[in-house]
């Protein structure tokens, strides 16, 4: 057996790629440590509200300016591999999300209570929430409310998609000159 040891400086200057794989090492570690003991359920699922898509677009719309707090809202739409959910809830990695938004912790937690605030304000119900923790480092939401972001989700990507696929949709440049269209021989 080998072991290292890191300063927290010599960590926070590694590249995003090592800190990833320090991190995942880490949980790998104190994960095989809880093989022998049952992981406790999360006993915050009956209090996770379900967010309607009509709440979820209400979300998007006031969120939407802050690019990397739309980018966590879409990743809770993510699925994740089969078993790793415990229904009624729909369970993501916080890591793989902080990896996906190349977001640190700090951040990552602002974003989250930035979208828990929007939803609250939309419920007009300070003690709703979206979100439950454990200390395995995942991030549970309530399965319909995963669902309805995903809906949303795909109905971006389907209102995005025709004008980029289109052949006879010319972007302008920055610069303000359209380029020629060129039929494909």
């Amino acid at each position: 057996m080998t072991s290292f040891t890191f300063s927290e400086e010599q960590v926070r200057s590694a590249p995003p790629e090592v800190r990833q794989w320090i991190l995942n090492e880490a949980s790998a570690a104190l994960l095989a440590l809880t093989k022998d003991r049952p992981v406790p359920s999360p006993t915050h699922a009956a209090t996770l509200a379900a967010c309607t898509i009509e709440e979820g677009l209400q979300i998007f719309e006031a969120i939407r300016d802050d690019i990397a707090t739309t980018r966590v809202f879409l990743e809770l739409a993510r699925e994740v591999p089969v078993g790793v959910n415990s229904h009624p809830l729909h369970t993501l990695n916080i890591a793989e999300i902080m990896r996906h938004t190349q977001l640190d912790d700090s951040r990552l937690i602002e974003c989250f209570r930035t979208i828990n605030q929007a939803f609250q304000q939309i419920r007009n119900n300070s003690e709703a929430t979206l979100f439950g923790f454990d200390q395995t480092n995942h991030v549970y939401i309530h399965e319909t409310t995963h669902r309805n972001i995903r809906a949303l989700w795909e109905k971006l990507v389907r209102l995005r998609t025709p004008a980029m696929a289109s052949p006879t949709a010319v972007a302008a440049s920055p610069l303000g000159v359209t380029p020629p269209y060129l039929d494909p021989l």
